[in-house]
């Protein structure tokens, strides 16, 4: 191997390294944290990894507020919602690409429109509707307003465009109707896009904050976005604690991102090949 080639192979892989060990420190710190005592946190010259884990903090933390029902109203909101995302996504993306239909085009810039409107604006008439309705506090109120989603409509409008018409028109002339075409043909082909959208809508969904604090307002129905604020404003000056009821919240976002990591990258290098 020619020793230039071997230099710049060096010089790439230093600066991926320096790279991840930026990116991964803050969670480094974190795990480091929720590990030691208050004292070791704040002495500036104690090591990074505590000498004796205190492994206890974890389940202080998780003894002194409900982290098991926040768990389950985050899991059901964040599941739900994504997948509701991920279906009106797909569906949409599909008409708006392979179907001609009255007023497609200004549907398709009303959808895009929706994403350009700050959430701010649409707080109190949101708020106002669901209290109208009688969903606050309820699961329903947490997941029907969240399960459309623009992004999701134009990522695999984009998709589909690109995409050959000729598959749709083969199964067609064999007696398909357009659901089975749609079902059988184009939507298993998008299923690398689908793996990196649901990621990011899963990430989005699971560390809302703003949206379930006008629909919820007790500690039954809260989410653990909003539980941590509460958790961490009945122990701020035991940070030991805050940061290991950080890192109870965030290890379900690390497992599902470990799993579906291949899908992600074939999802973001999606056409970057011929």
């Amino acid at each position: 191997m020619p020793a230039s080639l071997v230099a710049r192979r060096a010089v790439v892989y230093t600066l991926l390294g320096l790279a991840v060990l930026i990116v991964a420190f803050p969670l480094l710190w974190m795990v480091a944290g929720a590990l030691k005592t208050d004292a070791e946190i704040v002495n500036p010259a104690a090591p990074l990894w505590p000498e004796h884990p205190r492994w206890g903090n974890i389940g202080q933390a998780l003894s002194q507020a409900p982290f098991g029902r926040w768990y389950l109203n985050t899991t059901i909101f964040g599941v739900a919602a994504t997948a509701g995302q991920l279906l009106s996504g797909l569906l949409a993306g599909y008409a708006f690409a392979m179907l001609d239909f009255p007023g497609k085009r200004p549907l398709f810039v009303l959808a895009l429109s929706g994403l350009m409107v700050p959430f701010s604006a649409i707080i109190v008439p949101i708020s106002q509707l669901l209290g109208d309705l009688g969903w606050l506090n309820t699961y329903q109120g947490l997941i029907v307003p969240n399960i459309a989603s623009g992004l999701g409509a134009f990522l695999f409008r984009q998709f589909f465009l690109g995409t050959p018409r000729e598959l749709g028109e083969a199964a067609r002339l064999d007696g398909a109707s357009e659901l089975r075409v749609f079902a059988a043909v184009y939507a298993p082909l998008a299923r690398p896009v689908a793996a990196a959208l649901a990621i990011i809508l899963f990430l989005q969904n699971w560390n809302n904050f703003l949206f379930p604090l006008i629909v919820v307002n007790t500690t039954e129905m809260s989410v653990l976005s909003q539980g941590l604020s509460v958790f961490q404003s009945q122990f701020t000056t035991q940070y030991n604690l805050i940061m290991a009821a950080s890192l109870i919240a965030i290890v379900p976002v690390l497992l599902v991102a470990v799993a579906a990591q291949r899908h992600i990258i074939e999802g973001i290098t999606l056409g970057a090949l011929d």
